[in-house]
């Protein structure tokens, strides 16, 4: 069942959370071929509708964004696309929020591929945590996620799409080098290759 949440705003204090959320950063990425289910990662263009509103929290060589999801707008999607405008290298992300639905995964190594499952219905975002890469040139996200459900159980995995309701703030901070994934014969997957 979806139904709105009334959420009440802090933002000094979810400013504060998120600048100072622990990051999660995973070592194995997924195969770009079973990233999105219709097109794939990046595909849209800079006036993606899904692009998140955004403010510089810090400038320099390390920049840190404040980026702010609204109801209906799609967050791998809107990362990639902002990634792009801002022609983005490398980073981390965390953030927290509400999504009214979600894909996540699980890796299943002897197969070499992702198990879907999709989470319909309301959630809150309990947790979100990536790194941002470089593969073929294009900017790749890899996230894990942790969902709170209704009767107050988890569910988590990795992130392949979530649909924000009402909102998503998310605290991504962004670095001049580069940093580059390769392609792994082993897993099938582009691993950071530092």
């Amino acid at each position: 069942m979806k139904e709105a949440i009334a959420m009440s705003s802090h933002p000094t204090t979810r400013r504060r959370l998120l600048a100072t959320a622990a990051l999660t950063v995973a070592s194995c990425a997924i195969d770009p071929r079973t990233f999105a289910a219709d097109e794939p990662a990046g595909a849209r263009g800079a006036n993606n509708a899904d692009m998140p509103r955004a403010e510089l929290l810090t400038d320099g060589d390390v920049k840190t964004y404040l980026l702010v999801f609204h109801t209906g707008q799609e967050v791998m999607k809107g990362l990639v696309a902002f990634a792009r405008e801002h022609k983005l290298v490398a980073g981390r992300v965390t953030g927290i929020g509400a999504l009214s639905d979600a894909v996540v995964g699980y890796f299943e190594p002897e197969q070499k591929t992702y198990v879907r499952i999709q989470e319909e219905g309301q959630h809150e975002l309990l947790s979100l945590n990536g790194n941002l890469a470089l593969y073929q040139d294009s900017p790749f996200y890899h996230v894990h996620v942790a969902l709170g459900l209704r009767d107050g159980t988890v569910r988590g995995g990795h992130l392949f799409s979530a649909i924000v309701r009402p909102t998503t703030a998310l605290v991504l901070t962004t670095y001049a080098k580069p940093v580059h994934r390769q392609l792994d014969p082993a897993c099938n997957l582009p691993l950071i290759n530092p």
